[in-house]
């Protein structure tokens, strides 16, 4: 049953890889594939889970802000200009609230450049003295262009200019901005399009009053301005699109101080068709965001931080050149991170750790590269830290698996070692034993065509020695005779396959085999051995005694090297490792003539011819072997030196 168990568990084909503490896994069946599937797929869900309930949110961003890092620095924008309220202007005018007729000179100034938006990104809710806000309402007015803020407010009260100013100016946006949950404004409102507020945000009204685009939102998953095709990045509670930062300042100030400075000589033709914005960067504003350009460490006359108008002043300028942000669908992304995870996992099941660390390294740095790729060439953003953390995680799971599987594995190998070492250690030495586990890749079970070389030996006389012998005692007897002989086949790298009575089977080439020469040479030197041993064991017998072991023994042994047929014999319920053929068949015959020859080894000439450049030889004559039709010319067999004697 040894045998049926190892042909079940190796599905009757070759034997892999050398033993080892932690057995290699080459390779696995639909079950291991299975699991590794379903581990990275676990995997895949648990860190969607995860991000569902945002706790990739922060990293993802972060992740953000490093692709921003890594893109090339652009200028500012061309087509916006941004007038601005600086801290140099505050305190030369001390303009904090900034002074209505103030705001009229400014956009007087501005005007005779002839720009093509003039967006004042000043709050003016608050009634002042009637007689500014109404200087400052026909200026903007008289401008034509002027476009003016609210805020919608969100968790804050609504903000709306003061209807006289509604009244005069161009038109009227939302200037809200959208903070994500680090603080940093990395998107852009669209639209608000309640039943009681149906307003642009800030960026969009101006480059709609620009370019005269109209907003159509109801596509799904997007919005057309113009001919530009805007990606959403969130739809609820309303739709905001990617600013797409670069690491440098999105828009070229110039300080109103200068504007207004007369010996400075200003020439407002700059301003010429262009979006300008009038905005505040001074302290006293508070107007200040975090945004991936200061978050990078860009800084600007030593400021490391945007005002809420230069913000406006990068989401129009994306809105502009179209080179707007998709985000990657999350359909898509999870099931990359499926796959990525898959293949880590397979990896860290099928190699070794190290190799798997290497793989795992690799594809990290892969992912990163590919969302830099298609980020700065494609306008695509892949939130790529949860597609690493599915990777982490799917390393440690397929090497858990892994370490599980050779474990499961090493101990069916104990079990097959056992088995296979219970089976052949009766039968050959430890070390031959040791030698076919080691090289069980080579032994096929299911039965192979090999050269082997047969040995079988006979007690001359049996009969006569044991009659009137009881039974006990000839047994006895026969088991010392055979643990004799059976140690000098073992020192010689035999397997002994079968007692039959008081006669021995012996192959040399099977289950493994060094060379027929070699095989053939080794089968010799043991029948010469088992002679000597013989001769030692009649040497020390009392001719006068009574027992069996005074009796003179002798033994015939016959040879033959031929082609067999390797394998299990028997029945399901009872297998053994043998060899069959014409070649055993002669062996058999070769050694019933050892005493009608009067030799007491007989090989055949295919033996001899293997075995005649180390041991002396001596033709026994031409013989019609029974059982077979052709005379074969048969052989004696003597060593050329003194043979060793196992003690």
């Amino acid at each position: 049953m040894a045998w049926l168990y190892v042909i079940f568990m190796t599905g009757k084909a070759k034997k892999t890889a050398t033993p080892s503490p932690a057995p290699e896994i080459r390779s696995t069946g639909w079950r291991g594939w299975g699991i590794v599937l379903g581990l990275s797929l676990a995997v895949a869900l648990t860190v969607a889970l995860v991000d569902h309930y945002g706790y990739f949110e922060k990293p993802d961003l972060l992740g953000y802000d490093f692709l921003v890092r890594f893109q090339g620095k652009v200028a500012p924008s061309a087509n916006i200009l941004l007038v601005d309220f600086d801290e140099a202007t505050v305190s030369e005018y001390n303009a904090f609230p900034i002074p209505r007729l103030l705001l009229a000179q400014v956009i007087d100034k501005v005007n005779e450049g002839k720009p093509s938006v003039i967006s004042v990104d000043v709050m003016l809710d608050e009634p002042r003295d009637a007689i500014e806000d109404q200087q400052l309402a026909q200026t903007i007015d008289h401008a034509g262009n002027v476009l003016i803020i609210s805020e919608y407010g969100f968790n804050n009260p609504r903000r709306e200019p003061l209807p006289l100013f509604q009244g005069a100016a161009a038109g009227v946006a939302f200037a809200d901005l959208t903070f994500d949950k680090d603080n940093s404004v990395r998107r852009m409102f669209l639209a608000i399009n309640d039943r009681d507020y149906r307003r642009y945000s800030f960026p969009v009204a101006m480059v709609s009053l620009h370019k005269e685009w109209k907003l159509d939102a109801r596509n799904p998953g997007h919005v057309v301005l113009g001919p530009q095709k805007i990606p959403l990045a969130t739809t609820h509670p309303v739709a905001t699109a990617w600013i797409h930062f670069h690491p440098s300042w999105p828009v070229t100030s110039y300080s109103i101080r200068d504007i207004l400075d007369k010996n400075k000589n200003f020439d407002p033709a700059i301003f010429k068709d262009k979006i300008i914005i009038i905005g505040e960067s001074s302290e006293m504003g508070k107007d200040f965001a975090s945004t991936p350009v200061t978050n990078v460490g860009v800084t600007m006359d030593r400021r490391d931080i945007l005002s809420g108008s230069e913000i406006h002043a990068a989401a129009a300028e994306t809105l502009l050149t179209g080179h707007t942000l998709q985000t990657a669908p999350p359909y898509t992304h999870w099931l990359c991170a499926f796959i990525l995870a898959f293949l880590v996992a397979s990896c860290s099941y099928l190699h070794r750790w190290f190799i798997s660390v290497g793989a795992t390294l690799l594809l990290l740095a892969g992912v990163v590269a590919l969302a830099f790729y298609l980020f700065t060439y494609q306008n695509l953003w892949g939130p790529f830290v949860s597609t690493e953390v599915c990777l982490m995680l799917a390393l440690p799971a397929g090497l858990g698996y892994r370490s599980v599987e050779e474990r499961r594995l090493k101990r069916m190998m104990e079990m097959e070692r056992g088995q296979i070492m219970g089976l052949f250690e009766r039968y050959v030495s430890a070390d031959v034993a040791a030698e076919i586990w080691k090289r069980r890749d080579q032994i096929v079970l299911a039965g192979e065509e090999r050269t082997a070389t047969i040995l079988f030996s006979d007690i001359r006389s049996f009969t006569a020695m044991t009659c009137n012998v009881p039974s006990k005692v000839v047994l006895e007897w026969l088991n010392g005779y055979l643990t004799m002989m059976g140690d000098i086949i073992k020192k010689n790298g035999g397997f002994l396959n079968k007692f039959i009575g008081d006669g021995i089977m012996v192959v040399f080439g099977a289950p493994l085999s060094e060379s027929p020469k070699e095989d053939a040479q080794r089968a010799v030197r043991c029948a010469l051995e088992m002679l000597a041993c013989l001769d030692q064991w009649n040497a020390s017998r009392n001719p006068n005694g009574k027992s069996l072991n005074d009796h003179p023994l002798k033994i015939g042994v016959g040879i033959h090297t031929g082609v067999v047929t390797a394998g299990n014999v028997g029945s399901p319920d009872r297998l053994e490792y043998s060899v069959i053929g014409e070649a055993v068949n002669l062996a058999s015959r070769l050694e019933a003539l050892t005493k009608e020859l009067g030799s007491p080894i007989v090989i055949s000439p295919a033996t001899c011819e293997l075995i005649c450049d180390e041991f002396s030889t001596v033709s026994l004559g031409g013989r019609l072997v029974r059982g077979f039709t052709q005379e074969l010319t048969l052989y004696g067999v003597a060593a050329k030196s003194p043979v060793e004697v196992p003690s």
